[in-house]
């Protein structure tokens, strides 16, 4: 009996030990219908609002994001346009320091092909006003620099002569200058006469017989007769002849391009463009017996 009692006490505490079970597992599936149920309706609440503020949220990232990208594409492209225009200046100025080592290396050829002594010089100043037409060498008389001095370009034509010096410059006055006078002649048929400039780019050639054998594309040199400038100076081609005017109550002469006209009207075109002259040769000036 003692036995029995034992056995039945220990199935009793089990059958209610399984049944607390089966309570709390009933309950959790209870709990859990009812808390799926409070989220179903929260969400069928709140749903359309939560798309909502998604919607804004996604527009307003969206739009920031663009505006970032923009504004890094912007400053990207500000970079590389500072860049190009670095770029650019450093090749400018490459380029010039090339063609400027062309020009010197052109004048010191040059220096070495002429036989009467020279003294190379940079252009400092030009004058181009009031009638007058110049420029200023930076070598003086401390330099060996001399009055009368013809002065040439790098590709060896002619820009002037020295009409002033000081102790350190040297003023030059051009061929265009209208106060200029250079002695000439026409390679192709010797045919002579003085080159003066006429205030612009252009240069005429006076006092050639309207007889002489002149056409377009002769080319002109000094001819050493003014004493002055040292003979076969290149200086320009000719670009237009034509008859000059007649001399009043003159007779008609024979075989002449124009009755009564004792000379030819002939303009140059120089060899070298006297306002972009940047480096020159000033030669020595010619004595006597030269």
């Amino acid at each position: 009996m003692e036995m029995f009692g034992r056995n039945a006490g220990s199935i009793a505490i089990l059958a209610g030990l399984l049944l607390g079970f089966f309570i709390l597992m009933s309950y959790q599936v209870n709990r859990t219908e009812t808390v799926s149920a409070v989220e179903g309706t929260v969400h069928t609440l709140t749903s359309p609002a939560h798309r909502a503020v998604s919607a804004v949220w996604l527009t307003l990232t969206g739009t920031w994001q663009r505006y970032m990208g923009l504004v890094g594409a912007s400053s990207q492209s500000s970079r590389m346009r500072e860049r190009n225009a670095v770029l650019e200046r450093e090749n400018s100025a490459l380029q010039e320091a090339a063609r400027e080592n062309a020009r010197l290396r052109q004048l010191l050829g040059l220096r070495e092909r002429i036989a009467s002594p020279s003294l190379a010089g940079e252009v400092i100043g030009r004058e181009i006003s009031h009638g007058y037409q110049g420029l200023t060498v930076n070598r003086g008389s401390w330099d060996g620099a001399q009055r009368d001095s013809a002065v040439v370009a790098p590709n060896g034509a002619l820009v002037g002569r020295v009409v002033q010096v000081t102790a350190t410059s040297a003023l030059v006055q051009t061929l265009t200058d209208p106060e200029s006078a250079v002695g000439a002649k026409v390679v192709r048929s010797d045919a002579r006469g003085v080159v003066h400039g006429v205030g612009g780019a252009i240069l005429e050639l006076a006092y050639v017989n309207s007889l002489e054998d002149v056409e377009n594309g002769d080319l002109v040199v000094t001819s050493g007769d003014d004493g002055l400038y040292p003979a076969g100076i290149p200086i320009g081609r000719v670009n237009r002849v034509a008859p000059g005017a007649p001399v009043p109550d003159s007779p008609p002469v024979p075989l002449a391009r124009g009755e009564g006209a004792l000379f030819l009207e002939i303009s140059l075109n120089p060899l070298v463009e006297v306002r972009q002259v940047d480096y020159v040769l000033l030669l020595r000036p010619l004595t006597n017996g030269e």
